[in-house]
């Protein structure tokens, strides 16, 4: 899992959201705020329950055999013993949170949301999924009315939250109100759980309620396009595209709303890991040990075949004249988390008659190109030279890799040109690695 955080202070005097992750786990706490003219039962404040609950979340999640229930229970149980000495913990007004968060559990990604958190999941084929709890919004209703209508931060105003929140104090954590972490460990019992199918799951987004209202407050993106933006820009642009939006509706008067600006939080997650990226050599190799060119986890797509004229650079890479007809193959390498690379073969045309299956639009079968080549005319390659480089993604580029329009994103091109025992072209290979993708190469060295 590879995760990327940022949280950020609203109009507040502190920062009540936080952030943690493992290895294999994310939560994400969006404290209550309370007023400054109610009561507080609890000397320590929102900000320091949510560190506390958040750290032993992060650390009992990472017990696979413990249910992330069984964590949030435990966990409220350990912040009480932290505090019941000194805060009267059995008054209502107690510090709260709302609670989001994933596992990597084996083959299966577990979660768990316990109010107005999101978690957004793309799950590959099946779409885009979110997962939020709103009974919140089911209670206090003519309370949450008026506190909804601006402007935001005038005297008015703020009195009207005070009134929603000593209403929704009394509905906390009671049947037929809505459930938060506070100090009754039983609100686990309450949120909503269940696990995915870890191979179907791209990537994810966890999200508080001031860092996901571009889409379920202002309708400014999409599901589909706050994850873009997040895969692409990071969770600290989401906050910061948040935050414009605000400024220009500053009173609340086209999305009414609490506060100007909240605080917010997103942890956006890369399940599992990508395949890195591999050159036309090392899938030649791959497929001489395996039989196929695949990596672990990859898989190919969009197979075409066709004769065309060689471009310049092929016809060098290839000893021919340029304009001279050549055998072009191209398809594209994706793993869970999208494109990997997309590959070119350059082929002599003098090798279609010996191989028919090199001008067919679909995968070869019983080994590479050049292992086909080599079983049908005995030309092995016997000698491979590559070449690396980087530049910004053309049109053409963003078009292959299946990128938005006007993507500036930088990507690596590998190019490798094989040769017979008699120095003869065999093939001559480009490969453009989608913008991230790692690429890895070992050795083995002397002792």
């Amino acid at each position: 899992m590879q995760v990327s955080v940022a949280s950020t202070q609203g109009v507040g005097t502190a920062n009540e959201d936080t952030v943690h992750v493992s290895p294999t786990g994310v939560v994400v706490l969006d404290g209550l705020s309370a007023p400054k003219d109610l009561p507080m039962g609890c000397i320590h404040g929102t900000p320091w329950y949510v560190r506390q609950l958040g750290t032993r979340l992060i650390n009992l999640i990472g017990d696979d055999a413990v249910s992330l229930r069984e964590a949030l229970r435990s966990a409220i149980s350990e912040v009480n013993d932290l505090h019941r000495g000194t805060c009267a913990l059995d008054q209502e007004a107690v510090p709260a949170s709302t609670v989001v968060m994933i596992r990597e559990r084996g083959d299966v990604l577990d979660y768990l949301v316990l109010s107005d958190n999101v978690l957004v999941l793309d799950l590959s084929d099946e779409g885009i999924r979110t997962i939020t709890d709103k009974r919140v919004e089911e209670v206090a209703g003519e309370e949450m009315e008026a506190a909804l209508q601006g402007p935001t931060g005038t005297p008015e105003h703020t009195a009207r939250v005070s009134a929603l929140v000593t209403v929704q104090r009394r509905l906390r954590n009671r049947p037929g109100g809505y459930w938060v972490a506070a100090t009754d460990p039983a609100a686990a019992d309450e949120a909503i759980t269940g696990s995915v199918d870890l191979a179907q799951v791209r990537q994810a987004a966890l999200l508080t309620d001031g860092a996901s209202r571009l889409v379920d407050s202002f309708g400014v993106l999409s599901w589909e396009q706050l994850l873009d933006l997040l895969r692409v820009e990071g969770p600290a642009a989401l906050i910061a595209r948040t935050r414009e939006v605000e400024l220009a509706d500053p009173a609340g008067e086209r999305w009414p709303r609490f506060k100007r600006s909240d605080d917010a939080t997103a942890a956006y997650a890369r399940i599992g890991q990508p395949v890195a990226l591999s050159s036309a050599g090392q899938r030649v190799e791959r497929g001489r040990r395996t039989g196929s060119s695949w990596g672990a986890g990859e898989r190919s797509d969009g197979h075409t075949a066709a004769a065309v004229p060689a471009p310049q650079d092929v016809a060098a890479a290839l000893g021919v004249e340029t304009g001279d007809v050549v055998i072009r193959r191209t398809r594209v390498y994706r793993d869970r988390h999208g494109v990997v690379a997309h590959s070119t073969s350059w082929i002599p045309l003098e090798f279609a008659q010996a191989v028919p299956a090199l001008l067919r639009n679909e995968r070869l079968i019983g080994g590479t190109s050049l292992d086909l080549i080599a079983q049908k005319t005995g030309r092995q390659a016997v000698k491979r030279r590559d070449e690396t480089t980087a530049r910004i993604a053309t049109a053409e580029d963003a078009q292959l890799l299946e990128l938005q329009p006007g993507t500036n994103e930088a990507i690596l091109v590998l190019s490798a040109r094989f040769v017979d025992c008699e120095g003869r072209p065999l093939e001559y290979g480009v490969d453009l690695g989608a913008p991230g993708r790692m690429r890895v190469e070992t050795a083995d060295m002397t002792c």
